[in-house]
């Protein structure tokens, strides 16, 4: 299978109120929400926003059925980095970035003249 990815860039840097945010709206929309613990040693699922454990650096895993996406999130920074498959229809690591608040615009990865871009302005 093609893997695929994508970047949000949000109107504001992310923060843990805002990530939270996000988390919520995941939890809502998907079967299962999944974080890799700070340093990579276990993985725990989320239920609610108050079990994230925080760290400059977050890493989630969103599925639904056999779909799944990565997040990756700096705090401090407005973007979001998503991979995952990309699928007949819509990719699911696409779909987990829609709806969430004050996304601004997505960025596919394989835009990099944009992702160069934002790189420069210190966005990414």
């Amino acid at each position: 299978m093609e893997k695929k990815g994508f970047v949000a860039i949000f109107n504001e840097p992310l923060d843990r109120p805002r990530v939270s945010e996000c988390v919520e709206s995941w939890l809502e929309r998907f079967e299962k929400v999944e974080q890799v613990a700070p340093a990579n040693e276990f993985t725990l699922e989320v239920k609610e926003t108050r079990d994230i454990l925080w760290d400059d650096n977050l890493q989630f895993r969103v599925s639904n059925a056999d779909q799944f996406a990565w997040i990756y999130i700096t705090l401090d920074k407005a973007a979001m980095e998503t991979t995952g498959f990309a699928d007949a229809e819509i990719s699911f690591c696409l779909e987990v970035l829609l709806e969430l608040p004050n996304v601004t615009e997505i960025v596919d990865e394989k835009n990099q003249r944009r992702l160069e871009q934002l790189e420069k302005a210190g966005i990414i």
